[in-house]
């Protein structure tokens, strides 16, 4: 049988684990508070990233179309080469063209 003595160390034996489970449970409280907070944030991040990207897309669909629309630029040059009788003038007509693709690669190259 077990005695009254026994019976007491027992209880506080329960007690003593009572505070150190209810000081864990606090703990994870505390933890997954702050872990959805940060979640939170994430999301919100994530999504503001998503809206930066879609925006960004439109832009780079809307430049393609406009590439697109400068097919007719082998017809342009090869019109203009027919007119053009010296070599200074291909020349020159050639180095206008390189200079009008630098500005439309620089032009791409500041919309990303």
């Amino acid at each position: 049988m077990i005695s009254e003595h026994q019976i007491v160390a027992l209880v506080e034996q329960l007690e003593r684990k009572v505070v150190l489970l209810k000081g864990v449970c606090d703990d994870a409280k505390r933890r997954i508070a702050q872990l959805e907070s940060t979640n939170n944030d994430l999301n919100e991040s994530l999504k503001k990233e998503q809206t930066a990207t879609k925006e960004l897309q439109k832009k780079l669909d809307n430049s393609e179309k406009k590439v697109l629309k400068s097919k007719d630029f082998g017809i342009i040059v090869s019109t203009n080469l027919s007119q053009t009788d010296t070599n200074a003038e291909l020349k020159k007509q050639l180095d206008e063209y390189i200079r009008e693709l630098e500005r439309c690669i620089a032009h791409l190259s500041s919309l990303s």
